[in-house]
């Protein structure tokens, strides 16, 4: 199996490259994507918000924005992060004439809220009228990242992190737990498929595994992650309403679903995403980095990597330049930090008993 820093670097490098090829055919039909692309499977320019900024291939969006600055405070840190620690980075390094490049409008009103730092960090998610937004799977990876190995650790920090993007009422709360629960155990050196789908479900309230299952079921009788597109999207495609193919059951069902059909090939997963019309950054993003977190590096082409860390470096609105490797680098600094941390503070407590 893999080793930690492997699945580390597989995440990050999975997440971005699915986001930046699912922005190209976000909230498309899979009509249009097969009328248009046959199986939509390269890195192209794509342009968001209407601004004019052709983005070059390989460039991430919103959802990976969001990913780098919890990469950025964790890094900072040195170990896991509070609510205060991640708005105090978007303080340190966000810039709000950037921000309309790469973020939606309701992270640039966040922005501008905790720049009075009239309302506590914990309490901003209260202005979300999302309820069912998909923040807590497709942007959480860094989260059970620096959690890895300690599934408490992450149980309380999705509640802690959700709670500066997210109303409490939020179904991202519940369903948060599930998808980054079952991101700590794909992280574990011998996680499978079902050790994973069942660390998820653990977490899962009766009703949240009714309706993931009624997925992976329909998952198992398809046998294969396009073949099943059409079926599983039944599920939701009545929904309107804002950011109606956003939902974050949807994501994290999906997620599960592809896991199931896809295995350990990362590049099936981030292309099976991208295909399943919708929302395809953030299904992209959630199925792959589950997939990379268990499988490690080795199915992701090369040129995906090259392109996408060539784009980070040119990025001129990015919260962050670095690469995948430099992002990885950090995570990895910021556990090992964490490691000997609690190592030493168990020391001192063993002098006592």
């Amino acid at each position: 199996m893999p080793p930690l820093e492997d699945k580390v670097y597989a995440t990050l490098a999975a997440t971005r490259i699915a986001s930046a090829m699912g922005a190209v055919v976000e909230n498309w039909s899979i009509d249009r994507i097969e009328e248009t692309h046959g199986v939509f499977q390269e890195l192209a320019e794509y342009v968001h918000y209407n601004n004019g900024w052709k983005r070059p291939p390989g460039t991430t969006e919103d959802g990976i924005e969001r990913q780098k600055l919890m990469c950025a405070a964790i890094i900072k840190k040195g170990g896991r992060i509070n609510a205060r620690d991640l708005v105090d980075t978007w303080l340190e390094i966000l810039d709000a004439d950037k921000l309309k490049y790469v973020s939606e409008g309701y992270d640039r009103k966040l922005f501008e809220i905790a720049k009075t730092e009239l309302i506590r960090p914990t309490e901003l998610g209260n202005i979300c009228p999302h309820f069912h937004i998909n923040t807590t799977g497709r942007s959480f990876h860094a989260i059970p990242l620096i959690n890895a190995g300690d599934l408490e650790g992450v149980l309380e920090d999705v509640y802690e992190i959700a709670s500066v993007y997210q109303h409490p009422n939020s179904e991202a709360f519940p369903w948060g737990l599930v998808y980054n629960a079952a991101m700590v155990e794909a992280l574990e050196p011998d996680a499978i498929v079902d050790s994973i789908i069942n660390a998820g479900l653990a977490q899962a309230s009766p009703s949240i595994k009714k309706h993931i299952n009624r997925v992976l079921e329909i998952a198992d009788k398809h046998g294969d992650a396009l073949a099943m597109r059409r079926e599983v999207n039944t599920v939701y495609n009545d929904r309107a309403g804002a950011y109606p193919y956003s939902g974050i059951d949807e994501n994290v069902a999906k997620s599960f679903a592809v896991l199931k059909t896809c295995g350990s090939d990362v590049r099936a997963a981030i292309v099976a995403g991208v295909n399943f019309g919708r929302d395809t950054d953030c299904t992209a993003a959630s199925t792959s980095g589950l997939v990379a977190a268990m499988a490690g590096s080795s199915t992701i082409p090369q040129e995906w990597i090259d392109q996408s860390d060539e784009a980070a470096k040119a990025n001129p609105y990015s919260c962050s330049r670095l690469t995948i490797r430099e992002t990885t680098d950090g995570m990895m600094g910021a556990l090992r930090e964490k490691a000997a941390k609690a190592q030493r503070l168990g020391a001192r407590l063993m002098e006592r008993l």
